[in-house]
């Protein structure tokens, strides 16, 4: 799995000094975030002990541990949620927007896909910006595509 830096500012290169390649790489995250923050996730659910009874609604965030680090597991594919050894009959879907918008902790990071090599970890604070990702259209700048049709 890999993470994103600890430090996730990211300041967009000045034309100047950007070569395309580091331009091309800061559109890329983008994108992934983009296409990340507006798609559904499948969070793992261990089912309730017996006795125990979850408020209608309620959700648990599972949390796995590695290398000293906390992350809630959510999955984009049920192969890949097989992959990892969990049921998908028991995986709540939930919009990653959704999830990001009431991250639970400062100190609990997004696992996605963990048991792929494609897996993504995301600090705290990029999970928190996922909904500002989640508005922004296809031109790049947050703002609204003068293309677009009126809802």
């Amino acid at each position: 799995m890999t993470t994103a830096p600890e430090d996730s500012t990211t300041t967009a290169p000045s034309p100047g000094d950007a070569n395309s390649s580091d331009t091309q790489q800061v559109a890329d995250g983008a994108a992934l975030l983009r296409s990340l923050a507006t798609s559904i996730a499948l969070l793992p659910q261990v089912p309730a002990a017996e006795g125990e009874e979850r408020p209608e609604g309620a959700i648990a965030l599972p949390v796995i541990e590695q290398d000293g680090r906390r992350y809630i597991p959510v999955f984009t594919t049920e192969e890949a949620l097989r992959a990892a050894g969990a049921d998908p009959g028991t995986a709540v879907r939930i919009p990653v927007v959704e999830l990001a918008a009431n991250w639970p902790s400062d100190d609990v990071w997004l696992a996605v896909n963990p048991a792929s090599e494609e897996g993504l970890g995301l600090p705290p604070d990029v999970v928190r910006a996922l909904p500002v990702f989640a508005g922004q259209t296809g031109n790049g700048h947050g703002a609204p595509d003068p293309t677009a049709s009126p809802a």
